[in-house]
């Protein structure tokens, strides 16, 4: 008896749609393996199927068109509630922001137990031509760019019910993330902060679960033009303000700890 092949939704969310021909083109030949997304957050701006063929020839995907402009954190939720709406079958799911390229696409046979896998992402900051010269089989302190494990939300492969239930909880908890978020004037990585806390979330509603970590790289992160301000944010570039990033993910990790302990006391009244 054969195996059902895993379902699995790719899902790109963009603010600059000309982002979208670095990021999907590599997507190609990978197109047989999974349903596309693109979210398009800027409203000013509409995507249509007829532009993404262009880009995406094959494959299956749907675009869709924010009708006001949202930040990363919405856009997720929106697209999981795209994907639920429109009964999407979704056994994984990956993110990308618009400046990822995946380089190699594969979802390993693991246990019921395992609810993401990890690999490693590498960044480059000086040619986009290096692209082409990173491996899979990349680890860290590889020649080019900055290669080590992804840990981000970005990038990681995980199931797609644990990230329904999670997104969930996050639509509740957006206007309390808003204001820790507020607190500080640097830059603080949202796929990080929600990659700590869905492990958070985990330890709560599904103790027996866990990532798991494979040393092999399937994500290029394009950081080009060495900018030092993130959507009017400052990038922390000394030890206090690192900390000050670092005190905002803590916060969030514990409100998501907390939000998942509530509900689960209300589940069981």
């Amino acid at each position: 008896m054969f195996k059902q092949k895993p379902r699995i939704v790719v899902a790109i969310k963009t603010n600059d749609l000309d982002a979208l021909r670095i990021s999907v083109p590599p997507l190609r030949r990978f197109a047989r393996k999974f349903i596309l997304i693109i979210f398009n957050a800027n409203s000013e701006n509409k995507l249509t199927r007829r532009m993404m063929r262009k880009i995406f020839p094959r494959g299956k995907v749907y675009v869709i068109n924010s009708e006001h402009d949202v930040g990363e954190l919405e856009s997720m939720i929106k697209i999981t509630e795209f994907v639920q709406d429109n009964d999407i079958l979704c056994d994984w799911i990956m993110f990308l922001n618009d400046c990822d390229i995946l380089i190699d696409f594969w979802v390993p046979n693991v246990g019921n137990n395992v609810f993401a896998v990890v690999q490693n992402a590498t960044t480059i900051s000086e040619s986009v031509t290096d692209i082409f010269k990173i491996s899979p089989n990349w680890t860290r302190g590889a020649p080019i760019g900055k290669t080590e494990p992804g840990f981000a939300i970005n990038g990681t492969m995980i199931r797609g019910n644990i990230m329904f239930e999670f997104m969930e909880l996050m639509r509740d908890m957006i206007p309390q993330t808003l204001k820790i978020l507020a607190k500080t004037r640097y830059y603080v990585p949202i796929s990080t902060m929600l990659w700590v806390g869905i492990n958070a979330f985990m330890r709560i509603r599904h103790p027996n679960m866990s990532p798991i970590y494979m040393n092999r790289t399937n994500c290029v992160i394009v950081n080009l033009g060495h900018t030092t301000i993130i959507n009017g944010q400052m990038i922390p570039n000394t030890a206090a303000a690192h900390k000050m990033v670092n005190s905002v993910i803590n916060q969030f990790a514990e409100m998501a700890e907390n939000a998942a302990k509530q509900n689960m006391v209300a589940e069981n009244l």
